[in-house]
């Protein structure tokens, strides 16, 4: 079985969008570290997984807008060298044209990942801003590496999933990717979109389907990978332990919807904040957790510990979103 770890990795808070929905309070420079700390950084995550056995390494690089980052194309140079890392992704908001920033093909680039909220134009103008949705669509054309789309599901697009499904089709995406909403950073001040049980018993409905499923199949999973190069539907389960998300002054969380700091990688190495990354894990047995969640019999599901922290400021309590009734 292959070994494999992940992070997300926001090299800057810099952005040329203000996006309703932004999981960010800051949107500076402040934060960014030397393009030495950043190779350090990597060069101690990559001696560790290697030395634990670990056989894969997925980054993706995001911000902020990673595609107004001036070191972008040394940190891809670096990455692409590095040899556990088997996967490079880019997270972007689109409103830059790939084509233009990116200098060379880089074999381990395997996806740019677009964020858009809905498949009206409408519709995600009201959180990305007037003209956006045109001008990422223009941006797609012609685009020399194979694309994904996110979409971020909330009460204001949930109800356009076939909408979503035949855009990314149109467009020429290798797939999508559907997440839920989480209220943190700018997103509190919209916290009222956050989908309620039905709501998202109704995504997953019509999620299950496209894959000719149940949506009971579906229960566990926290976001939804559409890909249409395999024509397959994977489901994502909690990731905590997993993966973690590192932030642009070296902060660790256990994932980017939950601002939680583990550690810091300027100041202690990679192997001391892993350890902390599987304790954290370990607190969700069901135990512990609280609610339907305490009682739910559902093999490795925690619910969304993000969710619960977001909206309760406890991260035991019971998943909001679970359709399961009590």
């Amino acid at each position: 079985m292959i070994k494999e770890f992940s992070f997300q990795w926001h090299i800057t808070d810099f952005c040329n969008l203000r996006c309703r929905h932004c999981y960010q309070e800051n949107f500076d420079r402040s934060r960014e570290l030397p393009f030495e700390k950043l190779v350090h950084i990597i060069e101690d995550i990559a001696t560790f997984l290697k030395k634990e056995g670990f056989d894969r390494l997925s980054v993706n690089l995001t911000g902020g807008e990673p595609l107004i980052y001036p070191h972008l194309n040394q940190i891809l140079k670096t990455l692409n060298k590095v040899d556990i890392v088997h996967e490079i992704n880019i997270i972007t908001n689109g409103i830059l044209s790939p084509n233009k920033v990116i200098e060379e093909s880089y074999e381990k680039l395997k996806y740019i990942k677009v964020s858009l909220e809905g498949a009206k134009e409408e519709t995600n103008d009201l959180i990305r801003g007037r003209g956006n949705f045109q001008r990422v669509v223009g941006n797609l054309k012609n685009l020399r590496y194979d694309f994904l789309f996110m979409f971020t599901i909330a009460k204001y697009n949930y109800r356009e999933l076939d909408d979503m499904y035949r855009l990314a089709q149109t467009l020429g995406a290798k797939g999508f990717i559907l997440e839920r909403f989480i209220p943190i950073g700018e997103g509190l001040k919209i916290k009222d979109m956050v989908l309620g049980s039905d709501e998202w018993y109704e995504v997953v409905d019509r999620v299950a389907t496209w894959a000719d499923l149940a949506p009971e199949d579906l229960l566990p999973y926290r976001a939804f990978y559409i890909d249409f190069e395999e024509n397959r539907i994977l489901g994502a389960l909690c990731n905590l332990g997993e993966s973690c998300a590192i932030m642009p002054n070296g902060d660790v969380y256990p994932c980017r919807r939950f601002p939680i700091v583990l550690g810091n990688l300027t100041n202690e190495s990679f192997s001391d904040v892993y350890e902390r990354i599987l304790k954290f894990r370990a607190e969700f047995t069901k135990d512990n957790l609280k609610g339907k969640c305490h009682l739910c019999n559902v093999e490795d599901c925690i619910g969304c510990r993000a969710l619960s922290f977001s909206l309760f400021s406890d991260i035991f309590e019971e998943d909001y979103q679970c359709w399961i009734k009590d």
